[in-house]
């Protein structure tokens, strides 16, 4: 055995890899970021930092799509160590250990019919009395947005299809979403022509990885450690750039 092979056999003897195991990673579809196809494959901006990150620990990651509501559940009662792409709010910080830094950011905002779109917006939520807001049901749209809700006292739209239909419908006036998500399903689903985006926007919110709380803490030290070599290296930019995703 070669001094140069030596070194790197007793370097993984004396310093194991950390957690290597069986890693499951669920949320669910968030353009760009998570995306799973009919025979099972993934992939995404949160796909390829997991499996960059397991790859380097020893570890073996699979990734399972759900409701979102499902898929929270799992990873608070540790049926999953790893829930893809929440924002961090307190009270889900009750309920999961959140990486140290975020892996993208979202830019939230109003999408309205293109012949209704109001002049009147500046930003201010009073000039929405007197329309009709939709919310998709299970989001968080900020620290601007939130305080607001009881006064706006929004429609739920059950997903972002939903409340898109909704809008086209002329069931509501106004669907607070996000721009990554929202871009590419109203070209999916042929609306172009048909909704435009409100400016100024509502927020922009950082997107996380976060992990159970019972048995995932040294799983996630570990993982934020392994990110930040990744920022460092740069690998998170070219990652970012090939699946259009904005960084924080």
């Amino acid at each position: 055995m070669s001094i140069s092979r030596f070194a790197v056999f007793l370097s993984l003897l004396i310093c194991p890899l950390a957690n290597a195991g069986q890693v499951l990673a669920v949320g669910t579809e968030f353009a760009h970021v998570f995306e799973c196809n009919s025979d099972g494959s993934c992939n995404g901006l949160a796909v390829d930092i997991l499996r960059t990150l397991a790859r380097q620990n020893g570890d073996t990651i699979s990734f399972q799509t759900y409701p979102w509501s499902r898929a929270q559940s799992m990873v608070e009662n540790s049926q999953a160590q790893i829930l893809i792409g929440p924002y961090k709010t307190a009270e889900r910080e009750t309920k999961f250990s959140f990486a140290q830094k975020p892996f993208y950011q979202d830019v939230m905002a109003f999408y309205v019919r293109q012949e209704s779109k109001p002049a009147s917006w500046d930003g201010n939520f009073a000039s929405l009395i007197e329309g009709k807001v939709a919310v998709i049901n299970g989001w968080v749209y900020g620290p601007k947005f939130e305080p607001m809700r009881s006064s706006m006292k929004p429609s739920l739209a059950n997903s972002l299809e939903n409340g898109l239909n909704m809008l086209v419908a002329k069931r509501i006036d106004y669907l607070a979403t996000n721009l990554r998500n929202s871009e590419a399903l109203v070209a999916k689903m042929g609306l172009g022509n048909k909704v435009t985006i409100l400016q100024p926007y509502i927020d922009r919110q950082d997107g996380y990885l976060a992990y159970c709380k019972t048995s995932c803490d040294q799983l996630r030290i570990r993982y934020d450690e392994l990110f930040d070599q990744l920022r460092a290296s740069n690998a998170l930019h070219e990652m970012a750039q090939r699946f259009d995703v904005r960084l924080p």
